[in-house]
């Protein structure tokens, strides 16, 4: 497993990792994830290979812009993009509708799909250069998310060929469907559910 630092010169590296359909092992703006193209239907069946994880759990997806994601088939009901514009980037992921023709909804056969544009100049940098993230947590099903490269290595051996070294926030992202318009708290995290409900305009 290769390892280099993360720093926004290292962007472009990552990058050609991701158009390559590897999957890079990172830091992300709340846990070490695992990053891989939401692109390719390869790189997606291999996550949940990697992780050991439940095909009935969804993977997040991160983004560099609501306008990306919009690109790319996710409904945005009422006026939430403009709500979320208040918001984001942030520590906050929310699940939305896809439409029918969404490339994301052919690779993962869902309806929905749980999007952050990460609180993560770097990330951002990389989504720039290559293609919207696959992003779950750096651990096997059941196991702790790991905090480090030594840890990614100890989950994945030689089945990951690049790891990026660097500082996480340590806490997930709160996770919020959106799929009415109307936030429902679906787990408590870095960003406060509070915050959401004032720019939405719904009482706590």
């Amino acid at each position: 497993m290769e390892r280099i630092k993360k720093e926004l010169s290292a962007a472009p590296i990552v990058a050609e990792f991701i158009k390559r359909k590897e999957i890079v092992c990172s830091p992300t703006d709340t846990l070490y994830g695992v990053l891989g193209s939401s692109l390719s239907k390869t790189v997606f069946d291999r996550l949940y290979k990697l992780k050991k994880r439940s095909r009935e759990k969804p993977l997040i997806v991160l983004f560099n812009s609501l306008e990306r994601a919009e690109e790319m088939g996710v409904i945005f009901p009422g006026e939430t993009k403009e709500k979320l514009k208040r918001i984001f980037p942030e520590r906050l992921t929310v699940v939305l509708p896809l439409k029918e023709s969404s490339p994301i909804k052919e690779i993962t056969g869902r309806k929905d799909v749980a999007i952050r544009i990460p609180k993560d100049g770097f990330l951002i940098k990389v989504m720039e250069l290559s293609h919207p993230l696959f992003a779950p947590s750096a651990n096997t099903e059941g196991e702790k998310p790991a905090e480090n490269c030594s840890e990614c290595y100890r989950y994945f051996k030689d089945e990951i060929s690049l790891c990026v070294e660097g500082e996480t926030y340590g806490k997930p992202s709160t996770l919020v469907s959106l799929l009415n318009g109307k936030p429902k708290l679906l787990r408590e995290g870095a960003f406060p559910f509070e915050k959401l409900l004032e720019v939405f305009g719904e009482k706590t």
